[in-house]
């Protein structure tokens, strides 16, 4: 007697998309030497001591712009497959994804659009057809190295993330049997998240080179 052989439904080779890669981003980054202290354009005869104080800064600000990555929708609490599997995809009745100007926190997409499938079959919604929330961050930095003798050098930077303070969050709950949850967008990035996409942060830092 053969093994009961199950599909995956979850195997991104079968389908266009997978769960990491959102369908567009850009990341633009930028250096500038402002031009002030000995050698630069202005204050280029400034004294010495001055010069530590104004000339020589660099600043560098990166943006990070992308749309949605993709997620699954889901349901849970029955085995209408009957292979002795609880939940998996349901049935897609329609598009599920709102148009833009319709999404929102407590209604990321169109939960009316997916339901359990009957019994004796799995459901035929596709792998990674949601979008979730993108990602819009501006991040900047200031840096100066000061020289203290032949061999010291004394570099500061100071950093400030998402520096318009703008929420990015991550995807809304995905399971249609959760009633008050699915759809629902309940986190958001944190100081640690890629891009630093968290709330607007302020860090420095001192490093000694010899």
């Amino acid at each position: 007697m053969s093994a009961l052989r199950l599909e995956n439904p979850y195997n991104p080779n079968l389908w266009s998309r997978d769960d990491v890669t959102p369908k567009h981003r850009v990341v633009v980054n930028s250096l500038w030497e402002v031009p002030v202290g000995r050698g630069k354009r202005f204050l280029s005869g400034v004294p010495g001591p001055l010069n530590h104080a104004v000339g020589a800064w660099k600043v560098a600000w990166l943006s990070s712009l992308q749309s949605g990555q993709y997620f699954t929708p889901g349901f849970s609490g029955s085995d209408p497959s009957n292979t002795n599997t609880s939940g998996g995809r349901p049935d897609r009745t329609c598009n599920g994804n709102l148009p833009p100007g319709q999404r929102g926190l407590n209604r990321w997409f169109d939960t009316s659009c997916f339901v359990v499938p009957p019994a004796g079959r799995f459901g035929n919604a596709g792998t990674n057809i949601l979008e979730e929330p993108g990602v819009h961050s501006h991040n900047l930095s200031v840096t100066k190295r000061f020289t203290l003798t032949e061999r010291l050098r004394l570099e500061y930077m100071a950093a400030l993330s998402n520096v318009f303070n703008h929420p990015n969050f991550y995807a809304p709950g995905s399971n249609i049997s959760a009633p008050g949850q699915a759809g629902v967008i309940t986190s958001q990035h944190d100081r640690f998240s890629s891009d630093r996409s968290g709330a607007r942060f302020v860090d420095t830092r001192l490093r000694l080179e010899f």
